[in-house]
């Protein structure tokens, strides 16, 4: 027991105090480093710069923490190739469950703000287009779009976390951790077509970073799930999509943006409470279908190998 370490709860708390401390610099970049009507940057702004040093932390304090994340090597009597499609079961565990499925559902709650957004600025465009005043902008489609793939990232997410809870056929993980990674695809580039017209204002680029941040973790999530597994790389691209994320949400976006940004925030921290505990002590695989439970509470483990297992 004395070298068992919570390596989930180390990743919790870091990843919380890290993003409260980048969503309270962020909060105080908005109230001082802006200015004028059109929200033009003060050069050399102290919250700035402080933001930044903020986020090179982050990201150094993470990585830090990834590279001592135990990784135990199975015994070879295990079967082969079938540990990472095992990484993120969660038998039994209701904190995995609830946090994966609160994300999936406040993906399905954006889906009908985001259409409604598309719909209206695509009824804008058509009008000035009828009118010949059309000059260029935001036509909606984006938007519509980015509402369809949020609504299968609904689904991935539920599935996700009814085959976490219940493990039962293996080897269709990867394909849905997959939809919400294409539903960030999506949302990258609406994001990216929206904001970056003006060059003049980059307040969106903490918004394009956790929306960028979400897209990896979920593609590394995926890519666990089929074998191209990197247990590490995903851990710090989880932390810091929920500390970008917290990041974007301190800059009051709206509805719709916010309720994808908590979706991929709380998919994140299911990720940190549960691959830890799996990296440390991975579930035992006893036949093809059939799973013998992980080495019970209060038993000490002990391997040979604890740096990180390649893929063979």
């Amino acid at each position: 027991m004395k070298n068992r370490r919570p390596c989930n709860v180390f990743w919790l708390v870091w990843t919380l105090l890290l993003a409260a401390a980048a969503a309270g610099v962020r909060m105080w970049q908005k109230a001082t480093a802006f200015e004028g009507s059109y929200g033009l940057p003060v050069r050399g702004a102290t919250a700035s710069v402080v933001l930044v040093c903020v986020l090179v932390i982050a990201g150094a304090a993470l990585a830090i923490l990834a590279a001592r994340q135990p990784v135990t090597t199975p015994p070879r009597s295990q079967i082969r190739g079938r540990r990472w499609d095992m990484s993120f079961f969660a038998t039994g565990d209701v904190v995995f469950l609830a946090l994966v499925w609160f994300g999936a559902f406040c993906s399905l709650a954006a889906v009908p703000l985001l259409f409604g957004q598309g719909r209206e600025l695509w009824k804008a465009y058509q009008l000035a287009v009828a009118m010949k005043t059309w000059q260029g902008g935001d036509n909606g489609v984006l938007g519509m779009v980015t509402a369809v793939l949020a609504l299968l990232a609904f689904l991935g997410l539920l599935q996700i976390g009814r085959d976490g809870f219940r493990p039962g056929r293996r080897g269709k993980g990867g394909f849905w951790a997959a939809l919400p990674a294409c539903a960030g695809c999506g949302w990258l580039l609406g994001t990216y077509r929206n904001c970056a017209a003006d060059p003049v204002l980059w307040d969106y680029v903490p918004l394009l970073l956790a929306v960028i941040a979400g897209m990896l973790m979920y593609t590394d999530w995926a890519g666990m799930s089929c074998a191209a597994a990197r247990p590490r790389r995903t851990l710090w691209l989880a932390g810091m999509t929920v500390v970008c994320s917290w990041v974007a949400l301190a800059s009051r976006p709206d509805t719709g943006t916010a309720l994808l940004l908590i979706s991929q925030s709380a998919s994140a921290l299911a990720a940190l409470w549960r691959l830890p505990i799996n990296l440390q002590h991975p579930p035992k695989v006893g036949s093809e279908d059939k799973l013998i439970p992980a080495v019970p509470q209060g038993t000490e483990m002990t391997t040979e190998n604890k740096e990180e297992d390649t893929h063979e």
